[in-house]
């Protein structure tokens, strides 16, 4: 039967398929065609050749990975640990999904876009909170964060407003320091490991929030956990229209792309408002306008960083 090891002395397999006489109370068999030696026959190791390497360093598995581990009887491959992060959104004006609305408030679609990007990048939420704006609040959530976490991310309080509790929570935890960072979205930050934890604090805008975590948090998770690739994956594509930037800025702009001609087009996803999240959420890439350059005309070539594939039409 396939996969049982051969009899002694044979050098070929016939399929039962292929005689001329199939039936199990035959004594004899009759070979229609001649066989030939080593047909149908798999040599033991084969597959992988005395050493050669497997599986590098580094690697994100797959399932096909895990088949071949199984193959060498291994069952519990060495990998890295799960970052462990809370989160803290801030701002007396946010909403849970499910409160009420009330005037002059908005959702907070910041905190369960976060969770699902951290969940999605191999990180162990711990907690997920929101903080009133008032500096004691903000204070306490950070140091039970770095009590209990790798990584503590805030959301909100980091421009250059006067009332942002954030910035002067800040200051009590020396190796923090504030940026202002060449690209949009997401220009406002803090940064900083205090105790050899690692901070992040984002803008509150949502697309600056979408955009600083792919190009700069989502990396670290990714270091901490020992991937070897730690960006998303990139390709070329042209831009269909327009797009306008500044130099001195790397701009990062929500695409959705296009397959015609024999290659890539990108087009914009929507208004690139940093609080509108639908064009977030339609975009299929973050499209590379380099700090050079001041616009990319139509035709032009960009390089993408692939959040999703199109949906197949």
């Amino acid at each position: 039967m396939t996969g049982a090891m051969m009899p002694g002395g044979a050098d070929a397999v016939v399929p039962v398929e292929d005689l001329g006489n199939a039936a199990a109370s035959d004594p004899e068999v009759r070979l229609v065609a001649p066989a030939t030696p080593g047909q149908n026959v798999r040599d033991a190791g084969a597959d992988v050749r005395t050493g050669e390497r497997v599986l590098a360093a580094g690697r994100e598995l797959s399932a096909h990975d895990l088949a071949v581990l199984a193959s060498f009887g291994i069952s519990a491959p060495f990998v890295g640990a799960s970052p462990r992060v809370v989160a803290l959104s801030t701002g007396d004006e946010l909403l849970g999904v499910d409160d009420p609305p009330r005037e002059g408030a908005i959702r907070d679609s910041n905190l369960p876009m976060l969770s699902a990007l951290l969940e999605e990048a191999g990180a162990t939420l711990v907690s997920a909170s929101r903080l009133r704006d008032d500096v004691e609040s903000v204070a306490r959530g950070m140091a039970d964060g770095f009590a209990k976490a790798d990584v503590v991310i805030t959301l909100g309080g980091v421009s250059a407003g006067h009332h942002d509790p954030v910035k002067e929570a800040l200051s009590r935890f020396p190796g923090i320091a504030r940026w202002l960072v060449a690209m949009k979205p997401g220009r406002p930050q803090a940064f900083g490991a205090p105790g050899g934890k690692l901070f992040f604090g984002l803008p509150g805008n949502p697309a600056s929030v979408a955009c600083v975590f792919e190009v700069l948090v989502r990396p670290a998770l990714r270091k901490l956990q020992g991937f070897g690739a730690l960006e998303r994956p990139r390709l070329t594509a042209r831009v269909a229209h327009r797009m306008e930037s500044r130099a001195g800025r790397t701009d990062f702009v929500r695409v959705t792309l296009e397959h015609r001609e024999g290659a890539w087009w990108a087009h914009e996803a929507g208004a690139q408002i940093s609080g509108h999240v639908l064009p977030q959420s339609r975009a299929h890439a973050l499209l590379v306008v380099p700090e050079p350059l001041v616009r990319l005309e139509p035709g032009d070539s960009a390089e993408v960083m692939l959040l999703r594939w199109p949906d197949p039409e």
